[in-house]
């Protein structure tokens, strides 16, 4: 195998491994963005920059918050 050959091989298997990454990404964010638009009631109190952390926050830990019964504020 040329170097030319085994460069696009490698490039071919970072694309793919991007790919599975976005697939799996998907679901897991449009969860957690139903999860913080059902649980958003601590943001009416959050402004500027404290509420959108606060919702970003939700839908990255829906899964720990759903266990745990606590809110971001």
């Amino acid at each position: 195998m040329t170097a030319t050959e085994n460069a696009l091989e490698q490039r071919s298997w970072v694309r793919d491994l991007i790919i599975v990454g976005v697939w799996l990404a998907l679901p897991y964010l449009v969860v957690g963005v139903f999860w913080a638009d059902a649980h958003r009631q601590h943001l009416s109190k959050l402004h500027g920059l404290d509420a959108t952390a606060s919702y970003v926050g939700e839908v990255i830990a829906w899964p720990v918050l759903i266990f745990a019964d606590v809110n971001l504020e």
